[in-house]
């Protein structure tokens, strides 16, 4: 069962991959932030299960579960998984609600710009090209 959520897992965040590119493309820069992030938490949850963990957590939970659950086989790459997990993870309630900033009411069409939406989707595209690497050789995908 752990292999069959890790596969279904990993096919779900190659939706939220397309859907964030889709999102750039329309210019709807939160959403494609949004996205991004989703894709990367649920490229993470794959490789937890994919371990014969159950996963559950979201956001920093999320992140210390995957440091545990790896640590004893920890390699270079999944260092690049932590820190686009923790820097998307910054964005997530930023990229779907309105925030205070300096006293003042932010969007969050005010606050992710092109920049920051191609950058979210550069790291996804990254943490998915690295969980794929792994479930492969474990023939999970």
């Amino acid at each position: 069962m752990f292999e069959e959520f890790s596969r279904k897992y990993f096919s779900e965040a190659l939706k939220d991959l397309k859907r964030a590119e889709k999102a750039l493309t329309e210019r709807d820069y939160p959403e494609a932030v949004f996205h991004a992030q989703q894709c990367v938490e649920k490229a993470i949850k794959s490789m937890i299960e994919a371990k014969r963990e159950y996963v559950c957590n979201h956001g920093p939970r999320l992140i210390s579960e995957f440091i545990r659950v790896f640590e004893r086989e920890w390699q270079n790459e999944f260092s690049e998984l932590v820190d686009s997990a923790s820097w998307l993870a910054e964005y997530y309630t930023r990229s779907r609600y309105p925030f205070v900033l300096r006293g003042r009411v932010i969007s969050p069409d005010e606050f992710i710009d092109e920049n920051i939406a191609r950058e979210a989707i550069e790291k996804a595209r990254r943490v998915v090209s690295i969980v794929e690497k792994y479930l492969r050789q474990r023939g999970i995908i």
